[in-house]
């Protein structure tokens, strides 16, 4: 295995670091800044970029291909490799900017709905709630019939992070053989509907998705069960990638700091508690960035790298999740407060661990392998 970057690898992430320097991490300062010096009772105030901001950032991220990264080359994309994907979502990770390359897996190219994904004209989101706990969909309880005329879905009821999108990725298992399928259910189908959106941080949302009844033609069955366990393997590798860059702005930004801040005649730096929470950091941060750039290289040589994508997940985000706890206690009360980056890092990675695989049902299943194994 040969994890060394190709020329056009290191180009890649070159070009990403560059936007997100440039573009994003240079809009941190106004998107952090409070309107008020203290917030008011309650619930804080849900932040979004501008939609005139967002709109140019996405065009100059689709200039130079940064946007879709699976699109397939006869419309216009570079069909990026897993490795790169990964060197790219792990430097978008390095700002707290809510701004990412869009998550289209490639056969959805291939449906009725291609073109409009491909110029964004219709959004995407992934209805894998039961897939959170343990990381794969084998106790899937949503069923379908499948008939002439259509497939049949079973009423159900699930949450969902992006409730507005057009488009719903929706797995079940068909009645009798437990075979699963892959539906793309259009938000306007009769049966289907999406409420009580509700601000899940001052980042995200979560929403309830409902079927009642509902029927979809035979030809909005995309895939199978290869198709979902890829696309919950890439949600992983992809969610490692995002907690690798917040690590590594975690970490950059401690040691800076700890160089700088002088308490009782000493700098942070020349305390030994300090110097270990970092070294420790930062061989954690390196076995993550192995364990996920192993598995990506695994993806793009066709080998099997499901097992190695959760594990890659679990490691990297906790470690994350350590990284910003490290970097509030450097900082200090600047850690905390809303104009540093740090604090939304924390909350962030807070939910990425409960999301596609808890750590501890991750290490059960990986356990129960140990002991059945001969």
């Amino acid at each position: 295995m040969d994890l060394k970057l190709t020329e056009e690898e290191k180009l890649i992430k070159d070009t990403a670091a560059q936007f997100v320097d440039r573009e994003l991490v240079a809009r941190e300062g106004a998107y952090l800044r409070q309107a008020r010096p203290f917030l008011p009772p309650g619930d804080p105030v849900r932040r979004a970029l501008e939609p005139g901001i967002r709109d140019e950032l996405v065009r100059r991220a689709r200039q130079i291909g940064l946007w879709t990264l699976e699109l397939p080359q006869p419309m216009g994309g570079a069909a990026l490799g897993a490795v790169a994907r990964v060197l790219i979502h792990r430097e978008f990770g390095r700002t707290v900017i809510p701004f990412r390359p869009v998550a289209i897996p490639a056969f959805m190219y291939e449906t009725a709905y291609g073109e409009r994904l491909a110029d964004g004209s219709l959004s995407l989101a992934l209805a894998f709630d039961e897939a959170h706990k343990t990381g794969e969909l084998s106790r899937l309880r949503t069923l379908y019939r499948q008939e002439a005329d259509g497939c049949t879905l079973r009423d159900s009821s699930i949450s969902v992070s992006n409730g507005r999108a057009d488009l719903f990725l929706f797995p079940a298992r068909e009645q009798g053989t437990q075979r699963l399928g892959l539906f793309a259910i259009e938000r306007e189908s009769p049966g289907l509907s999406v409420s009580d959106e509700v601000d899940l941080t001052t980042d995200a949302t979560v929403a309830r998705l409902t079927l009642r009844q509902c029927k979809i033609p035979n030809e909005q069955l995309v895939g199978y069960e290869y198709e979902a366990g890829a696309l919950i393997a890439m949600e992983q590798l992809h969610m490692a990638a995002r907690a690798l860059g917040i690590a590594t702005r975690c970490l950059a930004a401690s040691i800076e700091h700890a160089r700088n801040r002088v308490t009782f005649g000493w700098r942070l730096s020349e305390r030994q508690a300090i110097q270990w929470m970092l070294a420790d950091l930062s061989i954690e941060l390196r076995t993550s960035t192995w364990l996920t750039l192993e598995s990506a290289w695994r993806a793009d040589h066709e080998l099997p790298y499901f097992e190695e994508a959760a594990l890659a997940k679990k490691r990297a985000v906790k470690m994350a999740f350590h990284a910003a706890d490290i970097a509030i206690q450097v900082h200090g009360g600047y850690g905390v407060c809303k104009e540093f980056p740090f604090e939304a890092f924390y909350r962030e990675t807070r939910l990425m661990r409960l999301l596609y695989g808890r750590e501890g049902e991750l290490d059960r299943a990986r356990g129960e392998r140990f002991i059945s194994a001969e």
